[in-house]
């Protein structure tokens, strides 16, 4: 493979369509804008939208055809190099060791073809993408590429790793962990909580076509209507939601179809996805935490999601889909599930808790802010703001949600913590991948001797957990916990005396 290759010709298609989708938004309002404007003299300022998006298509035509002649790759003393650039050629060599993993995903476009999209994973990835993205290349050659990553590195152990890692290889075969049934896919995808995300994007949509749409007298109508039909503003609200559900719904149950975990030698492998059918590789020694999050739907049927938080990865999905190992399941098979591929995590279901009189600082703020809100909204909509009084108890609820989840638990080398956003996150980390610890009181908490303590890991997030109001004494406990001991600072002081 020492000879520069270029990917399949399908990658033209594929960068045209992303390229038009990118400006999709933009070219609707600017046609739409001159399509109902009548008032223009010369002839050729009415067909100028047409010229415009013509040229527009032909120049993306003409750079996915350039950018398909300039990509290419090959095999090379052990790198993989790139070299692409629509004008400027850059060159990326990336030596085997420093890859991770090879993530393959597949399209409706490349799967009638035998063709994925492979993304390079590195230990120094970036947080905002991919070391390196091959569009459309032949599976079989993508698995050889990564075989021959996988035979590199095996060759730079020392003897003895070597022999250990081939009788490794060997006696152990893939393994499925957790394979997702129809049943648990139809409840994920009911109770995904995706619903929001779509609202929010059909109005940002729809604010793209501000200079068309006539908004103003939409709410001014609106308003009318609010003032004399409640009852009808209610149920269209109803029915945007429910809409919205059912969008969500499909959403999560193509994504995550047949959603599948395997354990292959020391790494987990993922599969999923029916439109688009993606393939995630996750180096179990990147691992930096588990994460296991109940929302406030599945909680109480007694089911959780698992996720991990991983070195060297970069934020490739936006919802961190490729971060999930489990998507649902019953909180009490999690360890049994884990205990191959990840037998250094130990699941308890005993905590310390925050203190009693720790509870009313998790809602009094949040109350406080809410009557402030419930009063000009009252003001605003008179009579139907009052309503708004039934959100100052939500925020008590609320408050009192995440007093109840608040907890800690130290067994050996492990750290857990639990705590509560919308959702309930119970964190799992090993005390040799923790960076650092933050155990901070303010002046509030100083006079009822609470703390705060937060935990830091080298993953794209960088921080991974933090329990607020914990007693004092127990996070001053977590703390020492995590500095070195007393051995370990005597034999750094004498290798630094200076120090």
């Amino acid at each position: 493979m020492s000879e520069p290759k270029r990917l399949h010709p399908i990658m033209i298609l594929l960068t045209i369509i992303k390229s038009i989708k990118d400006v999709i938004v933009p070219i609707a309002v600017y046609f739409f804008i001159f399509f109902f404007k009548d008032s223009y003299e010369n002839e050729w300022l009415r067909w100028s939208p047409y010229l415009f998006i013509a040229l527009l298509l032909l120049f993306i035509f003409g750079t996915s055809f350039i950018k398909w002649i300039r990509y290419t790759y090959r095999i090379e003393n052990n790198e993989l190099r790139i070299e692409h650039g629509l004008f400027v050629k850059k060159k990326r060599y990336i030596p085997f060791e420093r890859i991770q993993s090879l993530d393959f995903s597949e399209t409706i476009l490349h799967r009638p073809l035998g063709l994925v999209k492979v993304t390079v994973e590195t230990a120094a990835g970036g947080a905002d993408e991919a070391e390196a993205d091959m569009t459309a290349i032949k599976k079989e050659e993508a698995t050889a590429i990564r075989k021959m990553i996988a035979e590199a590195k095996s060759l730079g152990k020392l003897p003895e790793e070597k022999a250990e890692t081939e009788a490794e290889g060997k006696n152990k075969n893939k393994e499925v962990l957790y394979k997702i049934t129809r049943k648990q896919l139809l409840f994920f995808a009911s109770t995904s909580g995706r619903a929001g995300v779509i609202i929010a994007a059909i109005v940002a949509f729809a604010g793209q076509f501000s200079d068309i749409i006539p908004f103003d007298e939409i709410f001014n109508e609106m308003a009318h209507i609010v003032k004399t039909g409640f009852l009808l503003i209610s149920l269209a609200v109803l029915a945007a939601l429910f809409i919205a559900w059912l969008l969500s719904v499909a959403w999560a149950y193509l994504k995550y179809n047949d959603f599948t975990l395997r354990l292959v030698d020391d790494e987990l492998v993922i599969t999923r996805g029916l439109l688009e059918k993606r393939t995630t590789t996750i180096p179990v020694h990147r691992i930096q935490a588990l994460r296991v999050s109940e929302s406030l739907f599945r909680q109480p049927f007694g089911y959780a999601s698992v996720s991990v938080e991983y070195a060297g990865g970069s934020i490739i999905d936006e919802n961190k889909a490729d971060d999930m190992l489990i998507p649902i399941v019953k909180k009490s098979e999690i360890a049994r599930l884990l205990q191959n591929g990840l037998p250094e995590y130990i699941f308890l279901e005993e905590y310390h808790s925050a203190p009693k009189r720790a509870q009313r600082r998790y809602f009094f703020v949040k109350m406080v802010m809410m009557t402030l809100i419930t009063i000009g909204l009252s003001i605003w909509l008179w009579p139907y703001g009052l309503l708004a009084v039934l959100l100052i108890g939500l925020m008590w609820g609320w408050g009192v949600l995440q007093y109840r989840s608040a907890a800690w638990k130290l067994t050996g080398h492990q750290l857990i913590l639990r705590y509560r956003d919308i959702q309930q996150h119970t964190v799992y980390l090993q005390k040799n991948r923790i960076q650092s610890v933050d155990y901070s009181v303010n002046w509030f908490q100083k006079r009822a001797q609470l703390a705060t303590i937060g935990t830091f890991v080298m993953s794209r997030g960088g921080g991974v957990a933090a329990v607020k109001h914990l007693e004092e004494e127990d996070a001053r406990k977590i703390y020492e916990w995590y500095l070195p001991n007393q051995q370990q600072r005597d034999e750094a002081k004498m290798e630094d005396p200076e120090g």
